[in-house]
């Protein structure tokens, strides 16, 4: 089967979209399909991979692009697919929409509503709102829609989605995780051996509430002195994070070791005692499925998707009161050494269950009944077929404009522009 999987951002970028796209690749072709990866921007400069495709795009932050169409190669190549599998809801389904002659899944990989309330000068019932005409207009160019949790299904559901979705939950390759190959201890991360070390994986965002995430460490602290901070990875809001240690007083106590190799990873939690996080805008985050194959209990704020990943008492503690509450799931764990151990040995008992050999299996077989059943020949919107219409594209695209770059001042700009001109033509190969 030929796989194209279309993405707004690939490498260097480093993020749980790109690890889990890199995985299912390797998956899919050890399995004898052949993947091919579509993407906007620069190459990496490291080389890219064979088969990955890239289109020219305008960044715009973190190594995501935007781009009005792909290069006559990219369409000639993407029409030839069996199958498409889209992992951004901008700059990947209507892309596909337009250039594809096959079915068209879409993952949703983000709690769009949650953070375009983080990026936007919106108060979350705007956020909202605008989320309840993007996020509908946008899936109906995808044939099935996967959501990783029930949870986040039953969201999207709220917010109107109309196309079919299905629950397939993310997969990860849990082997470097459970058996690491250079484990560390806390006396090589300069942390005392009796410290009971938390830590937290993932980008450094607003979005992922970091702020809060050391507010609620700072009162841990005060009750149990004995506790230690890990932050894995990087990101915008980095800068401000390390100030705001200093500021809480817990400088000596937080350590920010900033990206660490992926295939290094594994080493680094062998050194942890437990995850914790308050983001709420994950719908099944990769971070927290690796620390439990890595056998950590996981403190976190009760959410869609991690909700439908650990098991609050058995695997770790969720809190639905972020303030105070994840405080307090931080010191009965940091207390009590007997129930970490229970809890990470059913934490990495129950991240079996995310294997990505499993995952990948059910999505084979959801490309298979596509591909018999071709309901992108049968749909309204038929590829290539969405007609630019400015009275109501200019609206959706301005919002859109500002989601993708929420600072800059549109205007005339050129972001603006390059997207009410370049968005919906019919410009694909026949």
């Amino acid at each position: 089967m030929h796989i194209g999987m279309v993405t707004a951002c690939y490498k260097p970028v480093v993020n749980g979209v790109t690890r889990m796209i890199e995985l299912y690749k390797q998956r899919l072709e050890a399995l004898g399909h052949e993947v091919f990866i579509f993407t906007l921007g620069d190459p990496d400069p490291a080389g890219d991979e064979p088969g990955v495709v890239r289109s020219p795009g305008i960044p715009v932050a973190d190594g995501y692009y935007v781009g009005g169409r792909y290069t006559r190669e990219a369409q000639e190549l993407l029409g030839q697919m069996d199958i498409i599998h889209c992992h951004h809801l901008f700059m990947s389904v209507e892309m596909a929409h337009r250039y594809a002659r096959s079915p068209i899944v879409y993952t949703n990989h983000t709690r769009y509503d949650l953070y375009t309330g983080s990026y936007m000068p919106l108060p979350q019932p705007a956020a909202d709102a605008l989320m309840r005409q993007i996020w509908p207009e946008f899936t109906d160019f995808a044939d099935v829609v996967i959501t990783p949790s029930e949870s986040v299904r039953r969201v999207m559901l709220d917010f109107g989605v109309r196309r079919p979705i299905e629950v397939i939950e993310n997969g990860v390759d849990l082997r470097p995780f459970r058996n690491p190959s250079n484990p560390m201890n806390k006396q090589a991360l300069g942390i005392p051996e009796s410290a009971t070390l938390f830590t937290y994986v993932g980008r450094l965002s607003p979005e992922k509430d970091l702020d809060l995430l050391l507010r609620q460490f700072a009162i841990a602290r005060d009750i149990v002195p004995d506790i230690h901070l890990m932050i894995i990875g990087k990101g915008p809001s980095a800068e401000e994070l390390v100030i705001q240690s200093r500021q809480l007083g817990i400088e000596n106590q937080v350590h920010f070791m900033g990206i660490v190799e992926y295939s290094r990873l594994g080493n680094y939690l062998a050194a942890a005692d437990i995850f914790t996080t308050a983001s709420t805008s994950e719908v099944h985050p990769l971070t927290v499925i690796e620390a439990m194959a890595a056998g950590l209990p996981v403190v976190a704020v009760a959410s869609p998707g991690i909700s439908d990943t650990v098991q609050s008492g058995r695997s770790g503690y969720l809190t639905n009161q972020p303030e105070g509450g994840l405080a307090a799931a931080m010191v009965g764990l940091a207390v009590d050494k007997k129930r970490r151990w229970q809890m990470g040995l059913l934490a990495q008992q129950i991240s079996e269950r995310f294997d990505i050999v499993h995952t990948v299996s059910k999505t084979i077989e959801l490309y298979e009944r596509l591909r018999a059943a071709r309901p992108d020949l049968m749909r309204k919107k038929k590829h290539g077929r969405w007609i630019r219409n400015r009275e109501t594209l200019e609206p959706l695209v301005e919002q859109l404009a500002r989601l993708l770059r929420p600072a800059e001042k549109l205007g005339t700009g050129p972001l603006r522009r390059f997207l009410v001109d370049s968005i919906g033509e019919e410009d694909r190969v026949d």
